[in-house]
């Protein structure tokens, strides 16, 4: 099967594009937590926010981010946190460059960890669709064992906020994800994960990944067990389409 196959089924199973090029905001519940975050000192930071994204424009706000009545707001280009009275607490241009100081292996500030989360649930939450973006390819697609054990290794150019610039998309027999591999360079080039998707839910004639559990990986096969590096919760999922839900140009 040729990659352009493989995707076109897994994007069928989501949804399709005419409905996935309606949607201008994105609403949902969201926590995580793990043994990533409490390694930078944020064990309880992303605990029971309310998420708004909007995944055209490619933007992302996190409502009670550090404060009940704060909110994070992130783009690839900057993250900000502003008060309730819409000012600004703080803000970075060109977050990204920052991770490969020393400091950033040991601690991350509320920033730091703002433009983790905003990138990675603008990955998820777009996907598949997301593989069909500018600057992303998909270079080869495997079946080895039937399938079951189907992939879309794609890669990422650098003006795309992601992972890692080459990733594994494990596919089922339903054309859904069931694991996702990278590399959490902003934690470390040695940051390789396993990212299995547990359930998935169907809003509105789209579908979205609810439960996910991250391990640590060992080259292209072997998953440990423990430590969870990051567990997700997503619930309350909505969708606010585009005036008469007609697809963007």
């Amino acid at each position: 099967m040729r990659p352009i196959d493989l995707l076109e089924e897994v994007i069928e199973a989501h949804g399709g594009r005419r409905r996935w090029q309606s949607v201008d905001i994105i609403e949902a519940s969201f926590s995580a937590g793990g043994l990533a975050l409490a390694s930078r000192f944020r064990p309880q930071a992303l605990r029971s926010l309310r998420v708004s994204l909007k995944p055209h424009a490619r933007r992302l706000v996190l409502q009670g981010y550090g404060r009940p009545d704060w909110c994070g707001v992130w783009t690839p280009t900057r993250v900000q946190i502003v008060d309730e009275n819409d000012s600004v607490v703080s803000e970075r241009h060109d977050p990204r460059p920052c991770f490969s100081r020393l400091g950033k292996q040991f601690r991350w500030d509320r920033l730091d960890l703002l433009y983790f989360t905003g990138y990675a649930l603008w990955n998820y939450l777009c996907f598949p669709f997301i593989l069909e973006a500018p600057g992303v390819s998909i270079v080869e697609s495997t079946e080895a064992g039937g399938a079951t054990s189907r992939r879309l290794i794609a890669s990422f150019d650098e003006c795309v906020p992601t992972h890692s610039r080459f990733q594994t998309f494990h596919i089922d027999e339903s054309g859904l994800l069931g694991r996702h591999d990278y590399t959490a360079v902003v934690i470390g080039r040695w940051a390789t994960a396993a990212n299995y998707c547990l359930a998935s839910e169907q809003v509105e004639g789209l579908r979205f990944y609810t439960r996910r559990r991250v391990y640590p990986r060992i080259g292209a096969r072997l998953v440990l067990p423990f430590p969870t590096l990051v567990w997700i919760e997503i619930d309350d999922i909505h969708l606010i389409s585009v005036e008469g839900d007609c697809p963007r140009s």
